[in-house]
């Protein structure tokens, strides 16, 4: 009997190493951790339900469509250590656990390329990571929980990342020296959000139809650069950029379009904001207890409210296009002579009765505004506004593309009038 019991328990031994040893054979980790260090692991085509761990330098590259899917509460990609790259992999995260990261990223000098990311959850989470670079990438979300999840992390790049239905598209705090290039972000809350984060670099982005294009908070030495923040106006509060106690940060070349509130600066001291295209906002800039900041060579056209000033002082307003403005210029400088003063007497009516949007620009609205006086710590004055915008105003080139075109039909009336009587002739 005991012989029979012997034998049995070989038999199970025999038959259930082989295989277990052969699943593990199979799977990316195994792969992993076989692979040498600066090695490039290979992934077949497939789809890959499991989490991996990536310690060690190393490249994880898909060969076709590779997708590595997994639903636990851990990330599906960890990344430590030293100089990992993930290329070429569509990443799924469906776990329900909050706060779950589909890839969590902390060490130095990582490499995230071409991956593309369905979370339920956060993205990409950077936790004490360096010299990182995400590029070529994409991130849906399902509004919940961040494309690109920033602490405590410094010197890391973001570029060419397309992020939609997140709650912040990038959201950094306590982050320094963090750049963000060439990224699209839409369909969510906060397109770029900063948060105790210094020397900041955002340029060429395009932030659109969210919440907010950028909240820019407690922060400084920014530079905010060449960027498209548009049709962020599907909230009461909505913004193209808000700056919230920021310091010494640069907004310039920016299109600021189409939003409720184009720029909001509020607690903010010695910003620069130049040279930017502010269009058909319904406030174009907005000044709350903010002082010692710069404002020229801006342009603001067809906002419904050009500006409003509460509680600011000793800010240089100064050479910036008002399309509002009265302009006449006797000794040629290409400055006004007439000082421009805003008026928010719209803008303090609407307040409390929204309703009165409809009266804009109607005769009787016009002749109270003018009849209105503001309070000077609500209005902004430009000594010396520009003659002519520094950014062309589409107006003026959609009318050259009109005046073309009604002269190709013109000509083409002709023609055909031509042939009748040619063909009434014969």
């Amino acid at each position: 009997m005991k012989k029979l019991w012997y034998l049995i328990v070989f038999l199970m031994l025999f038959w259930t190493h082989p295989s277990s040893s052969i699943h593990a054979e199979s799977t990316l980790q195994y792969l992993i951790d076989q692979a040498p260090e600066h090695s490039i692991v290979r992934i077949p085509r497939g789809v890959y339900h499991e989490s991996i761990v990536l310690s060690k330098p190393v490249t994880l590259q898909g060969n076709g469509q590779v997708t590595i899917q997994s639903c636990r509460k851990e990330p599906v990609i960890s990344i430590k250590g030293q100089r990992v790259s993930v290329k070429n992999v569509t990443v799924i995260q469906c776990s329900q656990e909050k706060n779950a990261a589909a890839i969590q990223v902390s060490g130095n000098h990582h490499r995230i390329e071409h991956v593309h990311i369905r979370t339920k959850g956060i993205g990409i989470k950077l936790e004490h990571a360096y010299h990182t670079v995400i590029t070529q990438s994409s991130i849906k979300g399902e509004k919940q929980h961040n494309g690109i999840d920033l602490w405590k992390s410094e010197q890391n790049v973001i570029e060419k990342v397309r992020i939609e239905k997140v709650r912040d598209g990038i959201y950094m705090e306590q982050s320094d020296y963090t750049t963000a290039v060439q990224n699209l972000i839409q369909q969510s809350n906060y397109g770029i959000h900063i948060m105790y984060s210094d020397h900041i670099t955002i340029q060429k982005n395009i932030s659109k139809n969210n919440v907010a294009g950028a909240m820019v908070m407690e922060t400084k030495g920014g530079k905010i650069e060449n960027n498209e923040f548009i049709f962020n106006n599907r909230n009461v509060h909505a913004q193209g950029i808000l700056l919230f106690d920021a310091t010494e940060t640069k907004v310039v070349r920016n299109n600021i379009s189409y939003n409720r509130v184009g720029t909001f600066a509020e607690s903010s001291s010695n910003n620069l904001i130049l040279s930017n295209e502010v269009r058909g906002n319904f406030i174009g800039i907005q000044f709350k207890e903010a002082n010692g900041n710069i404002v020229s060579n801006n342009t603001f056209i067809s906002n419904v409210n050009e500006a409003q000033a509460l509680s600011s002082s000793d800010n240089e307003v100064k050479r910036n296009y008002w399309d509002a403005s009265l302009k006449l210029d006797a000794d040629g400088s290409g400055y006004s002579d007439i000082p421009y003063k805003t008026n928010p007497f719209f803008l303090s009516l609407t307040k409390d009765i929204p309703e009165y949007q409809l009266f804009f620009h109607s005769p009787g609205m016009v002749v109270l505004q003018k009849l209105w006086k503001s309070p000077d710590n609500e209005a902004m004055t430009d000594d010396s506004p520009l003659m002519t915008a520094p950014i062309q105003d589409e107006s003026k080139s959609s009318s050259g593309v009109i005046i073309v075109f009604s002269l190709l039909l013109f000509l083409g009336s002709i023609t055909l009038w031509r042939i009748g009587r040619k063909k009434e002739d014969a």
